[in-house]
């Protein structure tokens, strides 16, 4: 009482109060005392869980579990709280009880195997229960049919993924039926930390991997686990949001995924064609919506098919009503992590004083109209320059890390950080210098896009910087990547622009077209009496390839042996004579090489003559890019690209051409191609252009494209017959 005198606002000393004077026999003072307490702090689980101990000892058990379920909606992380409610509820049911899936029942009416199946998953329940704090927790039960030995292995393992410090995971069940209906219930358990050190990610995640080394052909697997949030708070404020497939690898019978949320938050979904949802009010105000599936065809993969979530169908739920409200938190999460320190500042000062060739020190700022274009231009590409080559990406996503970027400075000093660390580095640099820029929020495009409603953020898994004056996309991941050469993976992705105080933008970065990504070689070959050849070349490169050639030529011991490597199926048994590479350090600026090749079996003799292929014997372009003779899904095929080639051919001594093909062109199904041969003096010049024009091809359209790219390799087979003596070319 005398610390209340002094200090009247003091909580913890009402709430100790309360709980003296109920300990003393005084429960009416007790109860003015949490009153007064809760007056104070309303939402206080300390409090409530005080006062409820204090009611269940004056045996108010009503209110005491009242205030007790409280608390632990307040405070789920408390093991002591959830027994002691669990003990005054002993026939509480369970959330997912009434929605369980019978697995002996579902084996004994399991449907009949189609062609080529290795299983059959007879059920796959998700319920998840959502509290107002948007905190959940998942029941998982799956019962899958096994019919083959294949179907065996792949079922033969279930990774559980979970965080321990805000997390809780107890597997319920996990057995295996047999065929004569007995159960059995022995597997083995083991648990991994779910970082991947490979990428130089490392999260708080642990992953338990469940093994049924006796599962075989006629089995029925039964695997049931709960994942219970317990953290004190949720990381993302009050929402809530969770994206399930419907589809996968494996036929479904039934789909089921029942969410029991708080009346008053309202579950924005996309529900696919297919899906039935129902919803219905249950009583403690909550509403119950159900998404159920029956008879769900698996999805048949095929090789450079567009991401999960394109092929696919899902069910996406999230809290957030519109983009904005994404956004709005998302820079609140963000905004002071990014604002410029005294170091950024200097940082920026001597990159851009480097930029506009004035001493270190020298005043850097924009004048009164503002930096010109190409004054821009530089001095994005050297701040970028700077976060992609001082800083290694690592990252650390512990927490709410996961989603928050570390300090700006704490990524300069440290000089390490993961996308969004880079790319608010980038930000900051690029603000200290008057360089407007974005953070946004990407999903890359393996993953596949997603349709604009609703929003979530639960469907991102990267970030990148946007400079809107100059319509730049910067990747500050992308170790070998210039300024202007976003990578593929990034192209064509679903992004959130964050512009703070204005409208979201919520979209796809667009593609490049093909001229962006350019090719230009010259071959220079020198056939002797003998069909070997001395070959010199050169080779520029711009646009997405670039990257490609910084990495694999990054080592100057290995660069010889990774160019035979390169031409070794166009020009077998070649070596490498001598070979020249520009500065791969500049990212701003193409690749070039220059090359020296002795390839002993350019042509081939044949009689008196020889002949050849002008472009050696290459991967044709049906074995590399359209392998099936038909497509369910779109054909991804990255970057649009563009190769312009030249090929001029000195004939040994004596020799003329006596067969050259026609010229050719191909145009159609996303390829285009023109190849010119000419005599120029004693020589054979063979020159052109062959360019993929778009990143994808529709599934309608593949038969068109698998037919052009069957057109060029026909053209590019073609070969060159040359004799002694001959005369006139064999064409005018």
């Amino acid at each position: 009482e005398e610390g209340l005198r002094l200090d009247p606002a003091d909580v913890r000393e009402r709430a100790a109060l309360g709980q003296l004077l109920a300990a003393n026999g005084r429960p009416d003072e007790a109860e003015a005392a949490f009153a007064a307490a809760l007056s104070l702090a309303p939402e206080d689980a300390d409090v409530l869980e005080r006062r409820g101990r204090a009611r269940l000892s004056a045996g108010r058990r009503a209110d005491a579990k009242a205030d007790l379920a409280r608390a632990l909606e307040l405070r789920p992380q408390s093991p002591e709280l959830k027994e002691l409610l669990r003990s005054l509820e002993p026939a509480r049911e369970p959330f997912e009880r009434p929605y369980l899936l019978d697995a002996r029942a579902l084996a004994a009416s399991a449907p009949a195997p189609r062609e080529d199946e290795d299983a059959i998953v007879l059920g796959e329940l998700k319920v998840t229960r959502v509290l107002p704090s948007g905190l959940s927790a998942d029941w998982h039960q799956t019962v899958v049919k096994v019919l083959t030995a294949r179907g065996a292995d792949s079922h033969r393992q279930q990774a559980i993924g979970w965080v321990p410090d805000r997390q809780e995971m107890k597997v319920e069940r996990a057995r295996v039926w047999r065929p004569d209906g007995t159960a059995v219930d022995a597997y083995d358990e083991a648990e991994r930390s779910g970082s991947e050190p490979w990428y130089r990610l490392y999260y708080d995640t642990r992953v338990t991997t469940l093994s049924f080394p006796t599962l075989a052909p006629g089995d029925v697997l039964e695997v049931a686990w709960r994942v219970e949030d317990v953290a004190g708070e949720n990381l993302l404020s009050d929402y809530f949001g969770d994206l399930t497939f419907v589809e996968g690898g494996t036929r479904k019978a039934l789909f089921d995924w029942v969410i029991l949320a708080p009346a008053r938050r309202p579950l924005h979904a996309l529900v696919p064609a297919g899906v039935e949802r129902t919803e219905r009010p249950l009583e403690g105000g909550l509403v119950e919506h159900r998404f159920v599936a029956k008879d769900v065809p698996r999805v048949v993969s095929e090789p450079a098919m567009p991401g999960w979530s394109e092929v696919a169908r899902f069910v996406h739920v999230s809290t957030y009503a519109s983009w904005d409200e994404v956004a709005r938190f998302y820079w609140g999460l963000v905004k002071e992590q990014l604002r410029p320190t005294e170091e950024i500042r200097r940082t920026a000062a001597r990159l851009a004083a480097e930029v506009l060739g004035r001493p270190p020190g020298a005043p850097v700022a924009p004048p009164p109209e503002g930096w010109d274009e190409r004054t821009k231009r530089a001095l994005v590409a050297a701040a970028y320059g700077f976060v992609v080559s001082q800083t290694r990406y690592v990252g650390l996503e512990f927490g709410i890390h996961g989603f928050q970027p570390y300090r700006v400075d704490d990524v300069l000093r440290r000089r390490f950080g993961d996308c969004k660390d880079k790319a608010s580095l980038l930000h900051a640099l690029l603000s200290s210098v008057g360089i407007d820029s974005r953070i946004v929020l990407l999903r890359m495009k393996r993953l596949g896009r997603i349709p604009e409603s609703p929003a979530s953020l639960a469907v991102f898994n990267h970030a990148i910087l946007h400079v809107p004056e100059l319509d730049l996309w910067l990747d500050g991941t992308a170790s070998h990547t210039g300024s202007r050469e976003l990578p593929g993976e990034d192209r064509g992705a679903s992004v959130l622009v964050v512009n703070p105080g204005a409208a979201a933008w919520f979209g796809t970065v667009p593609e490049a077209p093909a001229g962006a990504s350019l090719t230009e070689t010259r071959f220079d070959v020198s056939i002797a009496p003998d069909g070997s050849a001395a070959v010199r070349g050169r080779s520029r490169v711009a646009g997405a390839q670039a990257p490609q050639y910084r990495r694999a030529y990054l080592s100057e011991h290995d660069r010889k042996a990774q160019l035979e490597k390169a031409f070794n199926r166009t020009f077998p048994g070649l070596a490498v004579r001598s070979l020249a590479l520009s500065d791969l350090g500049r990212l701003e600026e193409d690749v070039t090489l220059e090359f020296a090749l002795d390839v002993p079996r350019y042509a081939e003799r044949e009689g008196e003559g020889m002949r050849f292929g002008p472009f050696g014997r290459g991967t044709g372009f049906v074995e590399s890019f359209a392998p099936l003779s038909s497509r369910r899904h779109p054909l991804v095929l990255g970057e649009p690209w563009e190769n312009r080639f030249t090929y001029r051919f000195e004939l040994p001594p004596g020799f003329a051409v006596a067969e050259a093909p026609e010229d050719a062109a191909v145009e159609g199904g996303g390829i285009s191609l023109t190849v010119r041969h000419r005599i120029e003096g004693d020589s054979l010049v063979v020159d052109g252009r062959v360019a993929f024009e778009v990143g994808r091809v529709p599934a309608e359209g593949y038969a068109a494209f698998r037919e052009a790219a069957a057109a060029v390799d026909r053209a590019f087979a073609r070969r060159v017959r040359i004799a002694p003596g001959a005369v006139g070319g064999g064409r005018p």
